[in-house]
């Protein structure tokens, strides 16, 4: 979607229109998304999303709240989707600490001269890495590694992995999610990275 116009949330008409959402109505979504979208994007941000990543989010959080609005039970829809936003801003901090950890291997790793190779220290440090990575993944429940190394050292999208591995979509992000934390703390345990995740 694209960016919208500021316009101001109003709950009797965030309620007739998630009931409109309800019916199928396209229209509905589309004026939901418009109303609560600057408030989301200052949110995120204010969570510390860097700018980069911040339209990212805002599209993530409104794609979750539009897939899980037969779970919004009533109330404030804007405190519904204040904590879809808060939980998709943790799971993209805990995204980045994970990357971050290990970025050699976790990144594309960038183009090397041909004509030299890597450097002696270069290919040492990338082989500790990848011991330490190995070790930490050794560690992890076995479902919870297949899913982590097929989405982030693969590249496999969550539907991918899902096809894969034979489990419903929602079993696949669940899964991710208890990974990334796995990872953060074992190789803290190990001494591997400090309390932001960073080696």
């Amino acid at each position: 979607m694209t960016r919208p116009d500021h316009a101001m949330p109003d709950e009797p008409q965030d309620d007739a229109l998630i009931g409109r959402c309800r019916a199928g109505d396209g229209g509905a979504f589309r004026a939901l998304y418009v109303l609560h979208f600057p408030a989301v994007q200052r949110l995120a941000r204010r969570l510390g999303t860097p700018p980069s990543e911040v339209d990212d989010v805002t599209q993530e959080v409104f794609a979750a709240a539009f897939a899980k609005l037969d779970r919004f039970g009533g109330g404030r829809f804007d405190h519904w989707v204040h904590r879809i936003c808060a939980n998709v801003v943790t799971d993209h901090h805990r995204r980045r600490r994970v990357r971050e950890s290990f970025g050699w291997l976790l990144r594309s790793a960038p183009e090397l001269d041909v004509s030299t190779g890597p450097s002696p220290e270069r290919a040492a440090s990338a082989r500790e890495a990848e011991v330490r990575v190995g070790e930490i993944l050794a560690r992890m429940r076995p479902k919870q590694r297949e899913v982590f190394a097929l989405f982030e050292l693969e590249g496999l999208s969550g539907e991918e992995i899902a096809e894969r591995v034979g489990c419903p979509l929602g079993t696949v992000w669940t899964r991710l999610h208890h990974a990334r934390a796995a990872f953060v703390r074992i190789g803290r345990k190990r001494g591997w990275l400090d309390e932001r995740g960073a080696t």
